[in-house]
């Protein structure tokens, strides 16, 4: 813009010189100086608009630092929301896995359970066999056996000896008369 300034004042300070008429050479240095003025306001308007344009682009420039700025903090944000979400779906899967584990392994446990509980059931009479054979058992001596047979014998309903064995002709200890003194002397008789 400077060097279309300066041409267009030689060209006029070049008209001037080579009129002869001092009406045109005024009215040529007032053009000259009109444009001139034109020239400066236009190269103040030109600053103050690279000057509005430099503060705009700071501007700018600092909104799309700030607004970067806070990007970023919304990623770090969404960040850490995906890993409380990964971690709570990882403690998830976990508590899956051990559910179907004990799903698994639960009637796995209860048939072995059912299973033992059968055996020793049925070896619970082996083993009552076992103690009752194991049992030292020590012979009754002829006084006992006597007095059960006796016992027996005078009982009314005997246990050894069933009353069905037993002749009907024959009378029975019980059958014979006591005397209510003393019932015991008549059983040794």
């Amino acid at each position: 813009m400077e060097k279309q300034t300066l041409r267009i004042t030689l060209i006029l300070i070049l008209l001037t010189g080579a009129s002869c008429n001092s009406d045109e050479n005024s009215r040529v240095a007032d053009l000259a100086t009109q444009q001139l003025e034109r020239q400066a306001d236009q190269n103040r308007r030109m600053s103050e608009l690279q000057q509005e344009v430099t503060s705009g682009s700071r501007e700018l420039v600092e909104a799309d630092a700030k607004a970067r700025q806070e990007m970023i903090a919304i990623q770090r944000e969404i960040q850490a929301g995906q890993n409380e979400i990964g971690f709570q779906r990882d403690q998830l899967e976990a508590e899956r896995r051990e559910i179907a584990d004990s799903r698994n392994r639960d009637p796995i446990i209860a048939a072995a359970i059912t299973k033992v509980a059968l055996v020793v059931i049925s070896l619970l009479p082996l083993l009552l066999c076992w103690l009752l054979l194991q049992q030292k058992v020590e012979p009754a001596d002829k006084n006992e056996i006597t007095e059960l047979l006796l016992d027996d014998m005078v009982s009314a309903e005997p246990c050894l000896i069933s009353p069905a064995t037993r002749e009907p002709d024959k009378r029975r200890l019980t059958d014979l008369p006591q005397s209510p003194d003393n019932p015991s002397l008549e059983r040794e008789n």
